[in-house]
């Protein structure tokens, strides 16, 4: 069954439907949901603007025109992150989404959903805080802090948080023109979520 893909073009970047019909454990696909509507809908404002704040001319930075969220974060990744064996449930169940690969445990109790999304520009990184973050995530009945990470990308914010009674970690990195959003549930250790992130940014190719 192939899944519609994101919608870049306005503030409404969401993860699949479908997907969130059948894989909806902990709350943690309605909170990735979110970040993706939040990091969206920054990017989408910053481009409205774009005719009052282009700068003067200057060479333009080489952009990144594809990514594979699947390659980015691979099975054995995301199983060293949560702490048990995952699988790639898209690919086992036939349901891929364009953008995003969905792992999962034998008994679906640990998730890890990675989400990866080319964007026209890297304006989108400097419109996300964790105030922002944290302030969007309460609508997906969250709670939670959010922090920015250093040495992610060109920038991260990570997001601890509860849901349903279980904890995760959210990170979004920005690289060049690439927003990478990174869930993992249950998560008791951000650190190793970071390290993902790490490796996921550091698999782009050159832009």
């Amino acid at each position: 069954m192939q899944l519609p893909a994101w919608d870049t073009t306005g503030p409404k970047m969401t993860f699949t439907g479908a997907v969130t019909r059948t894989s909806s454990p902990s709350g943690l696909l309605a909170v990735v949901a979110t970040c993706g509507l939040l990091a969206s809908a920054c990017g989408s404002s910053n481009s409205s603007s774009k005719a009052s704040v282009t700068p003067s001319p200057a060479p333009k930075a080489k952009l990144i025109t594809s990514v594979d969220a699947c390659t980015l974060v691979t099975a054995a990744d995301a199983s060293t992150a949560a702490g048990v064996t995952v699988t790639d449930i898209g690919a086992s169940s036939g349901a891929h989404t364009p953008g995003a690969c969905l792992y999962g445990s034998a008994d679906f109790r640990t998730t890890v959903i990675v989400e990866a999304q080319v964007y026209p520009s890297a304006s989108a990184a400097a419109s996300i805080t964790p105030e922002s973050l944290t302030a969007a995530l309460k609508g997906a009945n969250t709670t939670g802090t959010a922090k920015v990470v250093t040495g992610i990308g060109d920038k991260a914010v990570e997001y601890t948080f509860t849901s349903s009674g279980t904890g995760g970690t959210v990170i979004i990195a920005f690289k060049s023109n690439v927003v990478i959003i990174i869930a993992v549930t249950p998560s008791t250790d951000p650190t190793a979520v970071e390290n993902l992130a790490r490796t996921a940014v550091s698999r782009l190719p050159s832009s």
